[in-house]
């Protein structure tokens, strides 16, 4: 039984000994990926911080010319409101000042023009030698009477 005691033993010093090597093992690799970890820490220390502090001031930049362009925007669209609310007085006060006066002359212009066309058809109609040539002269067409 002391040789089984003895290989047991022997097997118990390997595996420790199997053990300490792969705990070695794993500490100088555990302080390499440290190293490491360091390098890209100050890495990112000295080549993305700085990167991304731009990246900030410039999209705050951006949001502030995004206001003053809104703010550009609304006082566009406030004039061009303006400029057309008062074409449209001009228009309005234009049209006022030069149709009334010539309301009348219109309806003057209107009239004669009536007068006009009553005297046409009456010609067409043969006028007042219609009597002397016998019965009345119907008139073919509807046009006269549309004015």
């Amino acid at each position: 039984m002391m040789i089984l005691g003895v290989v047991f033993l022997g097997v118990i010093a390997l595996s420790s000994l199997v053990q300490a090597i792969f705990l070695i093992g794993l500490a100088r690799e555990g302080r390499e990926l440290g190293r490491r970890v360091h390098e890209m820490e100050q890495r990112f220390e000295t080549e993305i911080r700085p990167t991304l502090k731009n990246l900030a001031r410039v999209s705050q930049s951006f949001a502030e010319m995004s206001d003053v362009l809104s703010t550009q925007a609304k006082r566009v669209d406030a004039f061009m409101a303006d400029t057309v609310d008062k074409l449209q007085e001009a228009t309005s006060s234009l049209r006022d000042v030069v149709l009334r006066p010539l309301g009348p002359l219109v309806d003057i212009t209107a009239l004669l023009k009536g007068f006009q066309k009553g005297l046409e058809i009456y010609r067409r109609l043969g006028g007042m030698d219609s009597a002397k040539k016998g019965p009345a002269h119907r008139y073919q067409d509807d046009e006269h009477l549309f004015i």
